[in-house]
């Protein structure tokens, strides 16, 4: 990735931190981050027009850097300046993103469910012709059926699509990936707060959204992304995909009876019941 850099933005660099699939460097006390971008200079094009939308509007991503040729795009590769790098998101930053209204591009939104139903196809395609891993063999159906009654879920519990600025995946409160416009996509205000409550397990800001829920909430899709196996599917996307090891699968397993128990915690609190087949205690 330096060959990138010295290629295309006449920059050497002594050191750097590799970073998912880039590289984090800095130059006279500013912060970049060049990263593996998998789109065309199309996308890219129009993705950077959008984010000047947003930086009117308060919520300032990551920069884009033009090449030394004037382009985005670098040999699959793009160069971000990086606005905010602190220790972690809390949720005043998601509620910056959830001010956002993105209803403009609701011709563009795929919703949760058509997402799955897609995804949950592709990997039964795969596993059916690739996989002869006993660990998914047996675990599969067990996750495909909770997926297929919470899509079936949604499906039967329609809300109004109301968007807003949100992210492709929030795995992590780093704020490289929160505030990297390849993340960015539009979706519903409570995706971005779901994720927060999963990864930091603040079941006393969960507890105050219910409590305040009122008509309009969006209870089937909020319960839903709180209980969806996110984890299971990302994982096995990585195995059969990437070829990965499959140390997190047999861990993941290993722990299925404490997922199990937090259905159950999530059905008694959101008033939904749907899995009568999991073991409650």
């Amino acid at each position: 990735m330096k060959e990138i850099l010295e290629k295309y933005y006449d920059i050497k660099i002594d050191y750097f931190k590799n970073y998912k699939e880039g590289i984090l460097f800095q130059i006279n006390g500013i912060n970049y981050y060049l990263v593996k971008a998998y789109y065309d200079i199309d996308y890219v094009n129009e993705l950077f027009l959008i984010c000047q939308e947003f930086t009117k509007q308060q919520v300032h991503l990551h920069d884009f850097v033009y090449n030394k040729n004037g382009l985005l795009l670098s040999d699959g590769y793009i160069l971000f300046k990086l606005n905010v790098l602190i220790d972690d998101i809390d949720l005043e930053d998601i509620k910056k993103f959830n001010m956002i209204n993105c209803n403009k591009y609701i011709n563009e939104y795929v919703t949760m469910e058509a997402f799955w139903e897609k995804k949950i196809d592709y990997l039964e395609m795969q596993i059916s012709e690739l996989s002869d891993n006993p660990l998914i063999n047996h675990s599969f159906d067990y996750y495909i059926g909770i997926a297929e009654i919470l899509i079936k879920f949604l499906k039967n519990n329609k809300t109004k699509i109301d968007l807003c600025l949100s992210h492709k995946t929030l795995d992590s409160l780093s704020t490289i990936e929160f505030y990297n416009p390849l993340n960015i996509t539009f979706d519903l205000k409570l995706k971005d707060v779901a994720s927060y409550i999963r990864m930091t397990n603040d079941m006393d800001l969960l507890c105050d959204i219910l409590d305040h829920r009122d008509e309009s909430f969006n209870n089937a899709y909020f319960f839903t992304r709180m209980v969806f196996p996110f984890k299971y599917f990302d994982i096995i996307s990585d195995m059969v995909v990437d070829n990965e090891e499959e140390k997190d699968l047999a861990l993941m397993l290993n722990n299925v009876s404490s997922y199990e128990k937090a259905v159950g915690e999530m059905e008694k609190m959101f008033g939904i019941y749907l899995f009568s087949w999991i073991k409650k205690e």
